[in-house]
């Protein structure tokens, strides 16, 4: 688990992408390994209708749910301030009644696509 600090003071962490994210400020918020990132996937469920269309809904892992534990705590603690994590895992927690507006977990807003920056002002819920 890794915290960086972005310059506008922000305390950010990376729940479970594989992928590092690069901020606008210039600050890089490392990728997690790949075993990390496979124990802490949403799990996708399809639902296809016959002409194709796919209707997704998610769940979460008994290892997500965990990790999510840990991350509120580090946040009651002030030691995070926002937790960046896929939009299909907040939808997950929307599901579950979670109230993630008053909670640390967000989705990474991409300020420019181009060079793939990401806002360190602006997130997702």
């Amino acid at each position: 688990m890794t915290i960086i600090i972005l310059s506008n003071g922000k305390k950010v962490a990376n729940f479970s992408s594989p992928h590092a994210f690069t901020f606008t400020d210039g600050s890089i918020l490392p990728a997690v390994s790949n075993e990390e990132a496979e124990r802490l996937k949403v799990t996708f469920h399809e639902d296809e209708s016959p002409n194709g269309d796919v209707k997704l809904s998610f769940s979460l892992s008994d290892a997500v749910l965990e990790e999510v534990d840990k991350y509120l705590n580090l946040w009651h603690n002030a030691e995070v301030y926002h937790v960046y994590c896929p939009l299909p895992m907040i939808q997950a927690l929307k599901e579950r009644s979670f109230d993630v507006i008053n909670s640390p977990f967000r989705s990474i807003r991409i300020e420019d696509r181009i060079q793939k920056l990401v806002s360190i002002n602006k997130q997702c819920i």
